[in-house]
This record gives C-alpha cells, structure tokens and sequence, in this order.
C-alpha cells in the first residue's frame, strides 16, 4: 500500500492513473470509424470459426479446449504437437483469435489502455528516483514489444500451415495491423510524427491502421463469413430395403 500512495502522490488530481482515466480517447469521426471497422471485422471472424465449427464433426472435446489448446501450443513452438491437432482445428482457433485480438483492439482505441503502462512506468521512475535513468527502461519495453510482436506472428503461421494459401488476406492483414500497433506501443517520436501527417482530411495513422482492418475483413468473407451456418452432420440411418416380390409361378402349357 506504501507503493501505491508513493505512485499515487506523484501525480495528485490528474487522474485514475496518472493522468489516465477511463473514457473516450478518441471521440473524432475517424476514431469512431476505426471502433466500428474493428467490431465489424472481428464478427465476421466469428462468423467464419461459427461455420467451420458447425462444418466440423462431433467431437467429444469441447470447444473451448479446440481452441485454446492450438494456440497454447503455437506460443510454445510445439510444432509437432500442433500438427498431431490438424489443419482445421488450428484454422478455427486462428480465426476465434483474431476475433479476440480484434475486439480487444477496438475497446482499446476508445479507453487508450497503453498510456496506463505508460503512466506506471512514469510514476514508479519518479518514485524510485530513477526518472533520469528513464530511457535505458523505455528502450528495454521497446525491445519486448518487438520480440512479443515477432513471437506473435510466428505463433499465427504456426497455426496458418495448411491452409496459408486460403488465409494468404488474413495473414497480410494480420502482419500488417500487429506491426502498425507494435509501432505505436512503442512511441518512436519520429514515427509518431510520420504517423500525425493528414492525408485527404484523414491522420496517416488512421489510414494505416484501417487498411489492415480492410484487408482481415475481406479475408474473412473470402472464406465465407458472409455465408449462412450450415446445420452439423448428422449420421444417417441407414435405409431400408424394399422387400422383393416373389416371382409368380410360370403357367405350363398342357401338352397336346
């Protein structure tokens, strides 16, 4: 508790966290466009994992577990482990994944929850009285947020093998908006200066980060989010034989 009234008194009356409070980030026309680009695409990933699981056969696994187990797996490497789990299993947890990542993605450009951490650290330098030494911190955060970037899309083709050439769109988008938020996490002045420039009214940053929203959504219809859900399998009885008819007995001719 000492800790956290030291953090606390750093920053008196400028917020929850630092000067972090819950509420809308962004309330411009583009932020709102970029929430409903992120909710749109992220149900027709779900659309897509819905209609490969009613695709799928009776398992006794439940789906929960199809799910998390194949991503498990990709975060650890276990290449074999993953192919022994089959190409459908590790495509449909792809697809409940990204549904995830985007829906996590789209809470957070409107609450900005990374300027939390942003403001921890802040607030713990200043308490510990090693402000000064800041930078040597924010360049070891830069580097984790770029080997967790590189291990993620690593663990995404982990799970894409087999069926890259059918998610070739999703994986693009994929890369693309994983590099674009590794970016932004990791504050490079330059880059964020590169980012604010306006293009026909529109924030580069916004642009960017639209287009590999754009280029997920088309991969999930490509794959069928548009379809309807098809009914599961059903075993069919097997059908009855008609019963055959007794051949009627032949007539003799009576000899003459």
């Amino acid at each position: 508790m000492s800790g956290l009234t030291a953090l606390a008194a750093t920053t008196p009356d400028e917020g929850w966290i630092g000067s972090w409070s819950p509420g809308i980030g962004d309330p411009t026309v583009a932020g709102w466009i970029t929430v409903f680009a992120y909710f749109t695409a992220a149900l027709l990933c779900w659309r897509v994992y819905r209609n490969r699981l009613a695709r799928a056969a009776s398992s006794s696994v439940p789906g929960f577990a199809l799910v998390l187990l194949p991503w498990v797996l990709a975060l650890l490497g276990r290449k074999r482990q993953l192919d022994r789990v089959g190409v459908e299993v590790r495509a449909r947890a792809l697809w409940m994944g990204l549904t995830l990542l985007l829906l996590f993605l789209g809470v957070n450009k409107q609450l900005d929850l990374q300027t939390v951490v942003t403001e921890v650290g802040r607030m713990a330098a200043s308490a510990g009285g090693w402000y000064e030494e800041r930078r040597v911190v924010q360049l070891a955060f830069i580097a984790l947020v770029i080997v967790a970037g590189a291990w993620g899309l690593r663990s995404v083709w982990l799970l894409a093998r087999g069926n890259v050439t059918e998610l070739r769109a999703v994986l693009l988008g994929t890369v693309f908006l994983l590099c674009f938020v590794a970016i932004r996490a990791a504050s490079f002045h330059h880059v964020d200066l590169l980012l604010g420039h306006s293009v026909a009214g529109l924030r580069l940053n916004s642009i960017l980060e639209l287009g590999g929203i754009a280029i997920i959504a088309v991969g999930a219809i490509v794959n069928g989010a548009g379809a309807r859900r098809p009914a599961p399998r059903k075993a069919q009885a097997p059908a009855a034989s008609a019963p055959t008819k007794a051949a009627a007995p032949t007539a003799r001719r009576p000899r003459g």
